[in-house]
């Protein structure tokens, strides 16, 4: 998916394009990358400090600051920033809050934008630390082996989270030099649980694994039936967002409480019934929803689905965010937002907040907010944010000393299905690479500024196959991109490839080193190209593609699956993180 926003880029810098009205892709894509721009605009560039709002006196909020250090690595990702400049402005942040006022390492949840300190009299929290802190081990995990990796771990290293407990089982929610700790504690299902996860795995200043059990036995239950989930005091969605931006819980089933991805969709479905069942407002009746903390008609207010406290106000950001939960909800609510566009879209995307029902919406763009749009955008098209997160030691530590059984990825939510029988799912092989030339025809391509000699493809014997596809690429040079492709059809087209029968494309792969990306294209004769990006190790990994989670080109129509013609392997300068390698296919086929 990431080829897509990268193009669909280059077609705004070129001169402009009509945004689709039935593209939601392409709507959600412009809004992420608006929506970074906030972090590389909304601040003071000498110190990395980011707006809590875009009002002109506006402080800084630290929990914007994590969410921009991650957007920002996104921005660079994509391209949409030079990834020397996010470096050079991620270094200077970090660089400005080792030497920031601080106490046992947490930070005032808000501080003055050009002087760092204390502002508006704001507590010490250690939530919005956590948000900082989360999105500068994300920064170092994304710049390995830096200065910026190397100040990430020392600003976690020196964060006292047994001190942040006051001698209890649970983190205090807030200090305040006049008068000490809140005496109030992260008790109850809440957006905590990356907090929690983060003071467990500490390598200098943990707390004990035990204390996740002391936390989740607080926890309550709302809804019934198959809504019925763990909820917050007030059900407001960001609770059920924030946590699953970082943390990638889809495998993870807890003791006690359970499969805390399903509990966040439960959660935000029970959001939707919530919405529907009172359609006497307006906004609502209109087919939105998406409950959550933020600016509305009388102020700033954490709005949830329970009785009392709403007023119609909704926010974009909740709808947004809950995209890798709720995919064709929330693009469903992103084409509604669109054709009020006029209204609600504006620099950094869609505005904060609105309601129908007093015909107002916000002028204000809030950090977190925006922030977690780019953070969920990006894991649902890429896993971005997941993936880099997950493979950070502290982190893995601290799930295994929680011990949570690691279950199956469901096939809705799983990219790769990793296997180590061949005969653990039967499927059709149409190609398994078993005569020198293939049972069907072979060959390699280029384009951009990629030559002849940049991609070479050939058969070759492996021990655990047979045989094997293995492919040479290098995507070094800028704008370099080319592949290999397979025929699934004869010369004259009139002997197609039928997989109407089949739900997903299935093969075996590895790479010469970990981290490779590469791209699969299915194509049919009606000018229809629907894509795929794989990533994977340098162990053999059987990929499992359902066809309904492939994306279709703007530019191109649906591929008829009754009629394949050919499947492409892409590798591109712009998207892979390793730029020159081999990868290894085997017994490429379809699965019902």
């Amino acid at each position: 998916m990431k080829k897509f926003f990268v193009l669909f880029l280059a077609l705004l810098i070129v001169g402009g394009i009509a945004m689709a009205q039935d593209n939601p892709d392409e709507i959600l894509a412009k809004n992420e990358r608006d929506a970074v721009f906030y972090f590389w605009n909304e601040v003071n560039p000498s110190n990395g400090l980011v707006r809590d709002r875009t009002t002109w006196d506006s402080p800084s909020s630290i929990a914007a600051v994590g969410f921009g250090l991650t957007s920002l690595c996104i921005g660079a990702d994509h391209g949409w920033i030079p990834k020397q400049d996010v470096y050079n402005r991620i270094l200077t942040t970090l660089e400005y809050f080792k030497d920031l006022p601080n106490e046992h390492g947490f930070y005032y949840h808000f501080l003055n934008l050009w002087t760092g300190q204390r502002a508006s009299g704001s507590e010490v929290s250690p939530i919005d630390t956590t948000l900082f802190i989360a999105g500068a081990l994300f920064a170092g995990q994304y710049f390995p082996g830096t200065e910026v990796q190397k100040l990430a771990d020392e600003l976690y290293e020196r964060i006292d989270w047994q001190w942040m407990t006051n001698n209890t089982a649970y983190l205090d929610m807030a200090w305040y030099p006049e008068s000490g700790f809140s005496k109030s504690y992260w008790t109850g299902y809440s957006e905590a649980a990356l907090m929690y996860i983060l003071a467990i795995g500490s390598p200098t200043y943990p707390i004990s694994p035990q204390d996740w059990g002391y936390w989740i036995v607080t926890w309550s239950q709302n809804g019934s039936g198959n809504l019925k989930h763990w909820a917050s005091s007030d059900e407001s969605m960001f609770t059920y967002l924030y946590s699953q931006a970082y943390i990638d819980f889809k495998d993870l089933n807890f003791k006690y409480v359970g499969n805390l991805w399903d509990n966040s969709k439960r959660a935000i479905e029970y959001d939707m019934q919530f919405a529907n069942d009172n359609s006497q407002y307006k906004t609502f009746k209109e087919g939105f929803w998406g409950l959550s903390a933020c600016d509305g008609p009388n102020g700033y207010q954490a709005y949830g689905s329970i009785t009392g406290g709403i007023d119609g106000t909704v926010a974009p950001y909740a709808m947004i965010g809950a995209l890798p939960f709720t995919p064709n909800r929330s693009k469903a609510a992103v084409l509604k937002m669109w054709e009020l566009k006029n209204e609600l879209y504006g620099r950094y995307g869609f505005v904060d907040a609105f309601n129908l029902d007093q015909n107002w919406r916000d002028f204000d763009y809030i950090g977190i907010d925006v922030g977690i749009e780019v953070l969920m955008t990006e894991n649902y098209y890429t896993g971005m944010v997941w993936k880099y997160f997950m493979q950070i030691p502290y982190v893995q530590k601290a799930i295994d000393l929680i011990g949570p059984e690691v279950i199956k990825s469901s096939e809705e939510q799983s990219q790769i299905e990793r296997s180590q029988s061949l005969q653990s799912t039967s499927y059709t092989v149409v190609e398994n690479f078993s005569s020198p030339y293939g049972n069907y025809g072979l060959g390699v391509w280029t384009g951009g500024t990629s030559s002849p000699s940049d991609v070479n493809a050939n058969i070759v014997s492996d021990e655990k196959f047979g045989h094997a596809w293995k492919i040479n690429f290098n995507v070094q040079k800028s704008g370099a991109y080319n592949g290999t492709w397979m025929d699934l059809a004869n010369t004259n087209l009139n002997q197609t490839f039928d997989a109407s029968g089949y739900s997903s494309l299935v093969f075996y792969a590895k790479g010469s080193s970990q981290d490779m990306n590469f791209k699969i294209e299915l194509k049919s004769p009606n000018n229809g190209v629907e894509y795929y990006y794989v990533n994977l190790g340098n162990e053999w990994t059987k990929v499992v593609i359902p066809f309904d989670k492939m994306s279709v080109y703007s530019w191109t129509k649906p591929v008829d699956f009754s009629k394949l013609i050919q499947m492409t392997f892409v590798f591109e300068n712009n998207v892979d993180n390793v730029k020159e390698g081999t990868i290894y296919i085997a017994n490429i086929g379809f699965s019902k």
